[in-house]
């Protein structure tokens, strides 16, 4: 019995022993960090938890959209010892499109073909915007760097996916164009007024007096366009009327009777406009035929159109 008792107080001074050594750990350890507490510096007047915890890489402050890339006009390129072409076509295009009916065009045609982005601009302007006004831009662009050394006579045609339900044969076209028309005329749309609305192009014409709806913006819009453009001592036409489309011809005596600086002040209003892409094509649809020397009512009579620029008198 003795030994049972012995036994027992021997179990009970080692499970004293392991928890008086559990204290002393623990207290050391609290020991320890309230002195490294008490070593860190803090400012007297701080006002914030001790624990602070360093953001992760990707958590930044935000400080609003990024900014829309920088766009720099185009530039003239020094006129070359070379001659220009006679003739020649500024083919914008897309990758997709189909552009075999060029092996067919006459020798006296030089062509330069332009690739155009099939990405869209989106609205906002933190957005990717590979071409504002996609077709314009390329237009611009084109004629400030080649202002210089202009052909005589110069085709400007869109990607075929921009065109109207009857698309233009670009091939036909250019077969029977008559380019001493667009000597004399110094301008022509390639598409001449259907005769049942010839007086208003195709019924496609702008009132920008009194504008019909609210959300007719373009009425409204057309007259800062102008001012900026033209100057604000030519007043704004009341209407508009023309074939509209991005397919037309022009001389290079008609270009040059606007200084290559005009072309860089059109090309700056489309690269900084908060219009959507689509609208400010439609701005310059709306405005070529004035940017080269026509009226702001530019519809031409569907019989004589067709006997001028391309040579079909008497319904030949």
């Amino acid at each position: 019995m003795r030994e049972c008792r012995c036994v027992l107080l021997h179990v009970r001074a080692g499970a004293m022993q392991g928890r008086l050594a559990s204290i002393a750990v623990a207290t050391f350890i609290l020991l320890l960090l309230t002195l490294r507490f008490a070593s860190t510096p803090r400012s007297s007047n701080s006002k914030q938890s001790p624990l602070h915890f360093k953001p992760s890489s990707y958590q930044k402050p935000y400080t609003g959209p990024p900014k829309s890339p920088q766009r720099i006009p185009p530039k003239s390129k020094p006129a070359s010892g070379t001659s220009p072409a006679e003739r020649l076509v500024l083919k914008s295009t897309l990758e997709t499109e189909d552009l075999a009916w060029i092996q067919h065009l006459e020798p006296s045609w030089h062509i330069n073909i332009v690739p155009i982005s099939q990405m869209y601009a989106n609205l906002h302007p933190d957005g990717h915007r590979p071409d504002k006004g996609r077709i314009a831009d390329t237009y611009l662009r084109w004629l400030i760097e080649n202002y210089n050394t202009l052909p005589e006579t110069i085709v400007f045609l869109p990607p075929a996916e921009s065109r109207q339900k009857n698309p233009l044969d670009a091939l036909d076209t250019l077969s029977r164009l008559q380019t001493p028309f667009i000597q004399a005329s110094g301008f022509a749309n390639l598409e001449c007024p259907t005769q049942i609305s010839a007086m208003t192009c195709n019924g496609k014409s702008l009132i920008t007096a009194t504008p019909s709806y609210e959300i007719r913006t373009m009425e409204a819009n057309i007259t800062t366009v102008w001012h900026a453009w033209f100057g604000e001592k030519i007043a704004t036409p009341e209407v508009f009327a023309t074939v509209l489309g991005a397919e037309f011809a022009v001389s290079k005596a008609q270009v040059r009777k606007r200084s290559v600086e005009d072309y860089v002040k059109y090309w700056t209003w489309l690269n900084n406009t908060i219009m959507d892409d689509d609208s400010a094509g439609l701005v310059f649809e709306f405005l070529w035929h004035v940017v080269f020397g026509k009226e702001a009512v530019f519809c031409p009579e569907r019989q004589r159109c067709e006997c001028d620029l391309y040579g079909q008198c008497d319904g030949s």
